[in-house]
């Protein structure tokens, strides 16, 4: 019997049997429009029920109907039958299926900002309205009509959004709610307004209810853990079948979607000490796409059931691989958080692994009319996801990289400590062209004799970008260096270098996270207003604040004027002016680059080009783009061969 096995065991939830202890998490997709559920939002769950799910979680959707946001809406008759299309479209697949009620309280965008008391949730956000007594019955009755409408959809099960700073969570926050009535003050009062909306729910429907609770909001003076056991205890008094343990709220998002630089499973002694407290099962959350870790803890009894959120958007048949022991099938989750990005944004759901995400209902990959012998030069993002596309299609592929490995800004970006996870999704990537018989050319580099030579019916181009040298006095001296070869290792730097980063973007943040690892006393300078852009927030929020932490030091709004020997000058971004007197001095043994990309397409399609050849621009080699681009540009080269 694998060790795998228990995660594929039934377990009662109230009334209900969930056929496996995996559950998809509710995650938002803004694949709905107006609130109301569309052909997209069904085809993306049923895409998720297909890969052996034993319970899908859908997405938030809004009780109130004066609540404004980007998430599908349950306020009303008419936002039922769209519902219920997927609750019809994924039961035939064995999963049982639930709906997330919630109330965004003062975590909005848009719209009306109410809580339990006018604390706004930072300085750039309004004071929230003071809910009233009236209003809040209003509030814990619009939750159970909203339960009566998802009855009516057909759902098995409810969740209520409890946790992550949301209504329910504001008001148990002794941080953030200051009342003196009966809402407030003692833990008791405090979760009187939950309490109040689980026994509407329970009274309302005879459906079991899960309860989204944070195990610790993860701020100062904020919801803990011993009041979270005390908290599941009351809810599960009040009638609730199960508890859904996590933790953070929009002030603590690292908490709530961890980056790839949290480790997986940082949540396990929230969900551990709750699960001791109550009868109930209990579900664990935080990074557990890690199928051994994910098993490990169910069977040692911390958890009974397991949450995937991201792993599943990233590859919908975790499941189903994972039961059948084909782990090296399963495209790895790098907690890039570009779905989390896009959405916040209130952009559709995508993904930076899966370029299947938010197009389920038109993906296709479709057996190619005639076989084509298909060249791909480079093998960066793009490269290596045309190449896979292609060859499943069964065209005949090969793959030529200039460098000893493949990878292209993959290996580059791995090299920081904080983004190794991404060297995973290059070696599934590589594990896979070698799998489905993909030709891999290392260390060669194509020309024009090449193409001749090797005959191909495509060439893609997919050489990536080379960075930007702008015309600074002195930037091709000898201790100056693009930024991608320290990241290599490239260049020797020693404990006590000084290292000066001109620009701040991604790989300028990498280099100095790296550098600063192996002892280099580093200095950001970045002409913008912050560094980090390029990366998603919630990463790039974690990355400067360890970067300060580390005793980096970062200039910004500063422009480089000058490099030479043993020194960087640099003057404010704003002035404009010659006089040389004003310059900043920074001493520095060693200078790298990180001001921007120059895409090397076209002038590699033009060398490249033979009579009868078809050539194709893709991914930072037409337009330097993220990650998401780069991946969802290669599959449509692969598809579109």
């Amino acid at each position: 019997m694998s060790a795998l096995d228990v995660l594929f065991t039934p377990v009662r939830v109230g009334r209900l049997t969930f056929g496996n202890r995996l559950v998809m998490a509710p995650m938002g997709t803004c694949l709905d429009q107006g609130g109301y559920i569309t052909d997209d939002t069904v085809a993306y769950y049923r895409r998720r029920a297909e890969g052996g799910v034993g319970a899908i979680t859908v997405e938030g959707c809004l009780v109130s109907a004066d609540a404004v946001g980007p998430e599908p809406r349950l306020c009303a008759p008419q936002f039922v039958p769209g519902l219920r299309r997927i609750v019809e479209a994924v039961r035939p697949y064995g999963s049982v299926v639930g709906v997330q009620l919630m109330h965004p309280g003062r975590q909005v965008v848009a719209g009306p900002s109410v809580a339990p008391s006018p604390v706004p949730l930072n300085s750039a956000a309004p004071t929230p309205h003071e809910l009233t007594g009236p209003e809040i019955e209003r509030i814990v009755a619009d939750y159970a009509q909203a339960a009566r409408f998802a009855a009516e959809a057909g759902f098995d099960y409810l969740e209520v959004h409890g946790a992550h700073g949301y209504l329910p969570s504001n008001f148990l926050s002794p941080r953030h709610n200051l009342r003196t009535d009966g809402y407030g003050g003692s833990l008791e009062k405090r979760a009187r307004f939950s309490l109040e909306v689980a026994r509407a729910i329970v009274a309302a429907v005879d459906l079991p209810l899960v309860w989204r609770l944070n195990g610790t909001d993860a701020e100062p003076g904020g919801f803990d853990l011993d009041s979270a056991v005390a908290v599941a205890k009351m809810l599960e008094a009040a009638g609730v079948a199960s508890i859904s343990v996590s933790s953070g709220t929009w002030l603590t998002l690292h908490e709530t979607l961890a980056p790839m630089a949290v480790r997986r499973g940082h949540m396990r002694p929230l969900v551990q000490a709750v699960r001791r407290a109550v009868s109930v099962p209990v579900m664990a959350v935080g990074r557990l796409d890690d199928p051994a870790l994910a098993a490990e803890i169910v069977a040692s009894g911390d958890a009974d059931l397991v949450l995937l959120g991201r792993g599943l958007i990233a590859e919908p048949d975790w499941p189903d691989l994972v039961r059948a022991g084909r782990l090296g099938e399963v495209r790895p989750c790098i907690a890039c958080n570009a779905c989390v990005d896009l959405v916040g944004r209130g952009e559709r759901a995508r993904c930076s692994v899966n370029p299947e995400v938010g197009r389920e209902l038109t993906w296709s990959v479709e057996p190619a009319a005639a076989p084509r012998n298909v060249m791909v030069v480079g093998s960066g993002p793009s490269g290596l996801e045309a190449a896979r596309i292609a060859r499943l299609r069964g065209h005949r592929v090969s793959v030529w990289e200039a460098d000893d490995a493949l990878g292209g800004k993959l290996s580059v970006a791995g090299a920081a400590p904080s983004k190794r996870e991404v060297l995973r999704f290059r070696d599934f990537q590589a594990r896979r062209l070698a799998e489905l018989g993909v030709e891999i050319r290392t260390s060669a580099r194509v020309s024009a004799g090449t193409v001749a030579e090797e005959r191909p019916d495509v060439v893609v181009v997919a050489t990536g970008a080379v960075p930007l040298v702008p015309p600074v006095p002195g930037i091709d001296g000898p201790d100056v260096y693009d930024a991608q070869r320290l990241l290599r290792g490239e260049v020797e730097v020693v404990p006590g270098t000084r290292l000066v980063v001109v620009g701040g973007s991604a790989t300028g943040c990498e280099t100095a996270e790296l550098m600063r690892a192996v002892g280099a006393e580093v200095t950001i300078v970045e002409m913008r207003g912050s560094i980090g852009r390029g990366i998603e927030a919630i990463t790039r929020r974690q990355l400067v604040k360890q970067l300060r932490h580390d005793g980096v030091r970062i200039l910004t709004k500063a422009v480089v004027v000058g490099i030479e020997p043993g020194s960087v000058r640099w003057r404010p971004a704003a002035e404009d002016t010659v006089d040389t007197a004003a310059d900043e001095i920074i001493e520095a043994d060693l200078v790298a680059l990180a001001i921007g990309w120059r895409a090397t397409g076209p002038q590699v399609a033009a060398e490249l080009a033979a009579d009868g050849v078809d050539v194709r621009i893709l991914g930072d080699a037409e337009n330097p783009a993220d990650f998401v681009r780069a991946i969802n540009a290669g599959a449509d080269t692969g598809l579109a061969v």
